[in-house]
Order: structure tokens, then sequence, then C-alpha cells
């Protein structure tokens, strides 16, 4: 509901009394602050029977209902009687019900009866199938409908809690089929605490009115009123209901006086023997004539109650468009007549109201003098309804004297916001019964701090009917944008995060969000409003949501909500997603919002950040679908050929994503176990100028995400010369720190040059090779930031070169002991870093040529420090673009422990062989553009420069620079192939560099 503005001018007489400034004031206050949902009467009634059609007749009968009339007609239905079978179900016996009362003037009114049964968790089933029924009636129930939720259940006791659930599920789905009904709640017990308790489960958006039991002793009724003044100020309450009185014109003295009192409706039960009556149109006609003369914008005038001096009881109303009266007066039994006197001045033309007929007499015994207006009715009936003129603006001497100009708005509560887009998902859910579509899942990791990144694509028919989750057939599978030619799809590791405890904006027993409402916003053209949400407690258990929805201001409907999973456990630290909202038809199709659209959600876009051995590993994920057929015939057909077929499938679970595989009887099963476990060949040839000859690479890979069913995480890859071995714990006692050991070797030893000035010196040129163990220990701090601690041992060993003067002395085989800290930022595809190591040698004597002054005793132990930032745009068509920025420095660097560029190096500079190039300051920069050829292979085009300081070596933020080509093709075999060839075009590389590698997934 957009916001109501009101401007309105108001011209006051000058000589206007006391009494009607002060009616005024009060019709003023009523127009500018009074919700939208209350009754257009005042005072209002109602009748309740058990069975509407034995009132038509007398409703339809003279004096009719006409206009805004309301006279509100109650029947009850009890909804384990309706039959609602699906969205077009209109044909229940109370939407006929609505049609005869409306069709005779009556203001339909239904008291819908649940009977599910106590508890409602343990009979959910019963409970949602009187919920379908409930919406089918509320979606033939027509203009001007009321319909009550009243929980009477078979077996079992009324709790708050439930009752609270129960309220704001049934609201929903009466507001969803049947966005302007009336939604009341009751007849509740008149108990100030129990109703205290009741609003505690945030029901007061869920109900448009109140009920209390009529029959209930007015005190109790008085304390429930004042406690629903302070849970829910100017919500409506309704007395249901009342005893038929044995006079019918004293039901107009009753809705009065509770009018008064403060209760909006005034129901009357009819009896069982006065509804089959004969005289039922009798009985009714008074009420009729209430409907028809207090219907508008009047309100009760405390300051205008006439005196009497024959013992009678009065109620005066004043109509806002012309302030005129309407007096409800009710005589003492056995009263021959009827006095009542007025101290306002411009009262005039009182008139005597007939209650059979509705028919106006001039009451005739009337005296004015200085103290106002005295009337005397001769006979009077036990209720006698007045109404009284009063003379306008214009005819007063002197005209207008001044304005009262009031302008006001009415800002809607969050609460309604909510409850206005439960019930659009609610009427969409009950429309939406299955739809097919094609889902296309694109998971891109980020491998370390630069700018290199892996995509893998899954796309194929996806299936989802409503209560049953999903199911999604992996039809294609792209890596890199290369199209998978095997015959059947690999099945990765299903790494996600656990399945949130409770969902925001749905209805459930218990509150685990608050909500705010930020403000307004456009979004893609939609005016919208901005609503927050977080978890109520920071220590709730499970992990929950915080983040922020976008609510359409016309049809609240969803635009878009971007959430953030807390309280997360296991190898996932953060899972953060946005989803865009888009309405299609009934074929799929884009269209136009509105109601009769279907709203779903056709991108999602997030971010996970994995540990993943030892190491934060960012992985933006993006789901789109697209070919969506909603409700159409097949459906099951087509979802049992995929699962007949060999493709690859998964399943929504409780427990999340779950593989579907065939048992014994070919049969589709879920997938009990997950399977982490993977076994991997790689070959391949690594080559640059540093080696003396290609390097070829043969081994297996061996990664474990879950080992043993222990949690923990192994990884080993040998190859030959090559060995990489890591082990993870990610929740370490569970706790949020994880702890783990790699280790890593190169055994063939690497040329180490030494250049400067630009010349290279070839008398200094040694070899070197390499190990190192580490132990890791780190925790996110919130979200998006993850602190890791690093003990690393690393071995190196040196020999001479071809080249090598004999004089030279090489550096003594050492040990180096380093100990870093790393603080990473990942969020929105970004990822910022800094780290910074202190290291010593165990040994560390003099190196070089005799007389060298690059050796210092100092250099035995440094400091490194590192920055980098990092993002990648992934575009249509697999294409990508990628860039970085680093910053390198440290303290007492020497030859051997300033910064490298090589392939191996710590700001690979692509083109640039090992150990050429070293320097103890340095800015990186990397660009990086990915395009597919036909799915066939994925070229990235790759550009490197970094700009060097070096004291010794004669560097002075000089550029070096390479470029080179990184791509991904399917091999023979089911492998896959990927290749990186480099050249430096800025510095002193002349060579070249070369990787190749074939990759085949065993299991």
């Amino acid at each position: 509901m957009t916001p109501v503005s009101a401007h309105s001018t108001f011209r006051r007489p000058r000589a206007a009394g006391f009494g009607v400034g002060l009616a005024l004031a009060l019709w003023l206050g009523a127009a500018s602050g009074v919700p939208a949902q209350t009754p257009p009467c005042n005072p209002c009634a109602g009748v309740r029977v058990d069975d509407p059609s034995t009132l038509t007749e007398a409703l339809g009968a003279e004096p009719r209902l006409e206009g805004e009339a309301r006279l509100y007609v109650l029947w009850p239905t009890r909804l384990g009687d309706v039959d609602a079978v699906g969205e077009d179900d209109v044909s229940t016996p109370s939407v006929g019900a609505f049609d005869e009362v409306r069709q005779a003037g009556g203001t339909p009114w239904t008291v819908t009866v649940f009977e599910s049964p106590a508890p409602l968790l343990e009979n959910l089933e019963i409970f949602e199938a009187e919920l379908r029924a409930l919406a089918s009636v509320a979606r033939g129930a027509g203009e001007r409908a009321h319909l009550q939720i009243d929980w009477r259940p078979a077996v079992g006791e009324v709790t708050v809690q439930e009752l609270g659930f129960l309220v704001k599920r049934a609201a929903v789905a009466i507001t969803g089929a049947h966005p302007q009904a009336r939604v009341i709640v009751g007849p509740l017990e008149p108990d100030a605490d129990a109703l205290r308790a009741l609003y505690g489960e945030d029901i007061a958006a869920y109900a448009d009115g109140i009920a209390l039991r009529g029959d209930a002793p007015l005190t109790d009724l008085e304390a429930a009123r004042d406690a629903l003044a302070e849970l829910d100020p100017g919500k409506p309450i309704v007395l249901d209901h009342l005893p038929w009185p044995d006079q019918p014109s004293r039901a107009l003295a009753r809705a009065a006086e509770m009018t008064e009192k403060g209760f909006a409706v005034t129901v009357f039960g009819v009896p069982a023997e006065v509804a089959s009556s004969e005289a039922l149109a009798a009985e009714l006609a008074p009420l009729k004539v209430l409907a028809r003369e207090f219907q508008g914008d009047l309100s009760f005038d405390p300051y205008t109650t006439p005196r009497s001096t024959t013992g009678a009881r009065a109620w005066t109303f004043v109509r806002g468009e012309d302030l005129s009266l309407r007096v409800i007066a009710e005589s003492p039994q056995g009263a021959d007549a009827l006095q009542l006197g007025f101290d306002d001045t411009l009262l005039r033309g009182p008139r005597r109201i007939a209650l059979d007929d509705g028919f106006e007499s001039m009451v005739l015994d009337q005296t004015r003098g200085q103290d106002g207006l005295a009337l005397r009715v001769d006979e009077p009936s036990p209720v006698t309804l007045l109404k009284l003129g009063r003379v306008t603006a214009a005819e007063l001497e002197g005209g207008i004297e001044d304005e009262v100009d009031v302008a006001g708005e009415r800002q809607i509560p969050v609460e309604e916001i909510l409850r206005r887009l439960q019930a659009f998902e609610d009427r969409q859910a009950r429309r939406l019964d299955h739809y097919t579509a094609t889902n296309t899942l694109s998971l891109r990791f980020r491998l370390g701090d630069g700018a290199e990144t892996v995509e893998a694509t899954f796309e194929g028919p996806f299936f989802y009917r409503r209560g049953e989750g999903f199911d999604w057939a992996w039809e294609t599978l792209y890596v890199n944008g290369v199209k998978w030619r095997g015959e059947t799809l690999p099945e990765i590791p299903l790494i996600q995060p656990e399945k949130a405890a409770v969902l925001p904006l749905e209805i459930n027993f218990t509150q685990e969000y608050a909500y705010r409402l930020r403000g307004t916003e456009v979004v893609d053209g939609r005016d919208a409003w901005v609503i927050d949400f977080e978890p109520v407690a920071a220590d709730s258990e499970g992990n929950l949501y915080q983040g922020t929805v976008w609510v359409d201001r016309s049809l609240y409907a969803r635009l878009k909500t971007r959430a953030l999973q807390v309280g997360l456990e296991g190898e996932v630290i953060s899972n953060e997603e946005t989803m865009t909202f888009e309405p299609v038809d009934s074929a799929g199709q884009p269209t136009e919002w509105s109601s009769d659209a279907y709203v779903l959600p056709v991108r999602n876009v997030g971010q996970q950040i994995l540990s993943i051995l030892n190491a934060s590993t960012q992985v933006e994920r993006e789901t789109r679908l697209s070919s969506i057929e909603i409700n159409v015939d097949g459906f099951e057909r087509r979802r049992q050929a995929a699962l007949d077929s060999e493709v690859t499938m998964v399943r929504d679970t409780e427990d999340g994503l779950r593989y579907l595989v065939k048992n014994e009887d070919g049969e589709r099963v879920v997938q009990e176990e997950r399977d982490t476990t993977r076994l991997f060949a790689l070959g391949g040839v690594f080559y640059d100028e540093s080696l003396d000859y290609p390097i070829p690479l043969a081994g297996v890979n061996y990664l474990a995400l879950d080992w043993r069913g222990t949690g923990q995480q192994v990884n080993i890859f040998f190859a030959g010369a090559l060995l990489t071995a890591n082990w993870a714990q990610p929740r370490i006692f569970d706790s949020r720190w994880d702890f783990g050991a790699s280790a890593f070797g190169f055994f063939i030893p690497t040329s180490d040059e030494q250049y400067r000035d630009g010349r290279e010196i070839e008398a200094e040129e040694i070899e070197s090779s390499r190990g190192r163990v580490s132990v890791f220990l780190g925790r996110p701090l919130g979200s998006f930031t993850k602190l890791d601690f690093t003990y690393s041992l690393g071995y190196t060993r040196y020999s001479d070169a071809d080249d090598t003067d004999e004089s030279f002395i090489l550096p003594q085989d050492t040990l180096t002991h380093s100990f870093a800290t790393e603080l990473t930022y990942s969020r929105g595809g970004w990822r910022a870093a800094a780290e910074v190591s202190w290291n010593q040698r165990d040994e560390w004597e003099f190196w070089g040529l005799p007389g060298n002054t690059e050796f210092d005793p100092e250099h035995e132990d440094y400091l490194l420090y590192e920055a980098s930032l990092a993002k990648t745009w992934w575009l249509p068509k697999f294409t990508k673009l990628g860039a970085a920025i680093e910053y390198l420095g440290g303290e007492d660097l020497d030859r051997f422990s300033k910064y490298d560029f090589g392939p191996f190096g710590d700001a690979e500079v692509i083109g640039y062989q090992g150990g050429l190039v070293r320097a103890e300051e340095a800015w990186a920069a990397h660009l990086s553009y990915g395009i597919d050829l036909g799915s066939i292979v994925q070229v990235e085009m790759i550009g490197d420069a970094a700009w060097l300081t070096d004291e010794l070596t004669g560097l002075d933020n000089e550029m070096i620079a390479g470029v080179g080509l990184e791509g991904t093709l399917m091999g023979p075999w089911e492998t896959i192939m990927n290749f990186e060839v480099g050249v430096p075009v800025e510095g002193p590389g002349d060579g070249f560099t070369a990787f190749i590698a074939f990759l085949k997934l065993f299991g």
C-alpha cells in the first residue's frame, strides 16, 4: 500500500460554539490519523447467523441497504468442509453465500473455522489443506468481503505461539488470494495478558481487526480494549457477539454505547427462532436504518451530548462532510415522552427517523433560545433516532474568518509491507504448481591473490514442483568456456553452505529476524520499499541471514534480495547472494509487472569463501534461469525421462544439494554420503630459460575434502620433479579456527642469474633447489575477512652452474624459519590481501666473489611485506576481464631473499624465467582478457608489468613486462588440456616460458 496523502481545507465559522470546535478537531484528527481499514460507518453493527440464506430475503426487503451502507452479516465456514482443488476453484458453498448477502445489500463476513489439531507442527498436512480451502474461499469472496480467523482444534490445546503462527499464515493466504479482503482475528478471550502474549508473536500487521467475545463481562472487555490501544493503536475492535435484544430497536443503543466505549463493530447473534420467523424483516429493520444513516465519515462526539429531563441516555455522532448530527436516544422503560436539550445554537432542522422504514419527519415540538435547542418527542419508541442539521459558514454574518489547512501522509509500517509481500508470494505459490527451465550455474574460482581464475559452468533442464523442491540435470559442462566432450560429466565435490535454520521474510513459529524499513529506492525503474533484516539475537542457534529486500511499492512483489548467511559451520566461511526477480507470463516469457505475472528469481549472483587446504578460496556463483515454462502438460514425463537417462542429476534436499544416483534397480536415489574424494592423473611439460631442458611432468593428484569422514582435507600432488602435499582441518575443536600443514618440493635445480646495471654477470650465476614445510593457523573475522598465521621451514641447496667463477663462494645450504601473518578481504569479486613475514636463516656466512660488498651478516634475518588487490569482471559468452595490482617490499634483503619474478616467484611476470631478475621493492600490474572460440578453445591474453627498484643492481623503478597466451581445450580420452606461453617484451628477458598440462579425472 502506497502512502495515503490527505490535503483538505476547512473553513471554521466565527460563531461556532465550543462543542463544534472540538467536534471539528476530533474529526480532523480522525481524517488524518485513522488507518484505512477503519469501517466506513460509526456506529457499525452486524448480525451473526448459522446460515446466511435465512436472512437474505429479509435483508433485501425495505428499507433497502444502498450505497456505502454497512450491515455486516457473519456466518461460520468450516474449512474442513471446503473442497479446494486448484487456483480457479471458487465454487465452494461459502462463495455462494458471499454473493447472496451482497446482492441483498449486506456486507458479507464469514468466520473461517480451523480445526487442525494441536500441535500444528505435528499436523501440518491438515493445516496446509485448510489453508488451501481458506484461499479458495477468499478468491471467490468478491468485494467488501471480510474473513475472520477462528481456531478451534479438534484435538489439543491452543498455545499463543501456535495461534500467532496460524494467524499469520491464514492472513497471508487470505490477502494473497484476495488483496482487498479484510482480515479479522477472533473471537478472542478479552484477557489483557493473553492479548499481550499474542501480540508478542508479531501479529499486528496481519490483522485488520480484532474480534473479542461479546458475551464477556464489560470490565474484561474494557481492560482488553485498553491493552489493544497500547499494543495496536487504531486497530478496530469487534464484539462478536452480543445477545439479540428483546426489542430490536435497542440494538442501536447497544451499538452506540459500545462505540462510545471504543469498539468499532457490534455484532448481534440472531437466534434460530428469530432467523426463521416471519417477522424477521421487521427485526432487522432498525439495524438497516442504522447502517443507512451512519455510513461515511461520522465520529462519536462526546462534547455535544444532549441534556435529558426524562432520564433518557443519548449518544451523538457528527458527520465530517457537513457537521450535521445523528443522535441515538434510549428512553427508560414506560416513558411517555423524550426531552432533549442541545447547547449548540447553530443546530437546526431536527428530524426523527423511523426505525421500521427510515422515513424522516420533522420534530414539531422544538424551542430555540439563547441556551440552544430543546426538543420533545411524544410517545417515543424504546430507541429514537434523530437527525439535526447545522447552519453553514456561508450563512453566517461575516462569512469566513479563517482556514484550517490539514496535510498529512500515512506512513506504512514495515510489518504491513511484509504481510503484503507474503500474501503476494502465497498467492503465486498456490497458482504455480510446477515449472521447467534451463538452469545455468557458473562457478568461478580465484586461485591465490592474483587475477588467475578458473570457471566451471553446468547447464541443463530444471524441474520444480511446489512442496518438493527441484531436480536438475547436468547435460552440459563448460570448463573455462570449453564444452566437455565426454559421454558423462564428472561429479565434482558439492561444497555448499548448510541450509539456514530459518529463512527471512517467511512466517515461522519463532521470531528469528528483526526488520527495519530503511526507506525507498528505484530498482530497474520500479519504486521499491527497502527493508533490512537481521537475526534478533547474535547467539541464535543455527545459521541465519542478514541483508536487504527490495519490495515493489505497487504490487508488493520482491524485486531484489541480498542476503548474507551468518553462523556458518564447516568449510564454508561466508555465503552472500543477491537474487534478482523478474515477471514472466504463463508461457515463461518476460511480461509487464502485474498481479497476474509470475515473479521468479531468474538470476542469482553470489560469493562464497571456502576454507580449502589452508587457504580462503573465493568462489563467485551465478545462476540464471531461461526457457521457463509454467504449469505445462508433460512435466512428469519430461522429468522422468531425465531421471531415466544417464546424465548427472542433483536434487534439492533438506541437507542441501545432493547427487541423484542410480541404484541396482536403475532407479534414481539421493546419494546419502557426500563423496568428496577425487583422483586425477596429470601430465605435461614445463620450460623456462632457467632450466637446461624442458621438464616433463607426469603424476597423480589425490584430493579428499572429507578424509575418512573426519572433516579433514587432504591433497597430494606428485609429478616426479614436483611434490605438493596439504592437510587441513577447517574447524579445529569445532571452533572457527582452521589448522593445517603443507609441504612443497621442486627437486630439479634452476639457475639463479645476477644482473647488475642491466648486464648479466655470468661468473656469479649459480643453481639452487628448494623445499618447504609449513604449518597454518587461521580464523575468519566477520564474513569477508580472514586472518592467517603461518610458520614455514624452508630448505635451500646451492650448487655451481656451468659458468660460475671458480672463486665464487656458494651460499651455505640453509634452513629458513619464516613467521607470516596475512589478512585477506573478499567481497563482490574483489580480493584484497596484505602479508608481512619475518624470516631467519639458520646459517648465513660469506658468499660471492672475493670482496663481495653485497654480503652482510645482518641479512641472516629479514622482513618481507606484500599487498595486492584483484578483480575479475565476467562478461557474456564466457568472456572475462581480470586485473590485479601488487606492492612488494622488505628490509635487510640480499640477492637470495629478494623478490623473484619467474613462474614460481613472488609476483610472476609472464615470459620471465625464474631467478633472472630480483628486486627489493616492486609495484606490479596484471591484466588478462579471455574469449571463447566456439566452445572449443578458450584463449586468455595476458599482460604483466612490474616496476622494480634495487639499489645494488641499479634498478630505479625500472619496468619489466611480458605478454602471453593461456588457453584451455579438450584433449583426447576426456582430458582437459591447459597451456601457457609467454615472452618478455621489456627488460633483460630474451627467452620464453611454456607450460602444457593434461588433466584426467578418474573418480
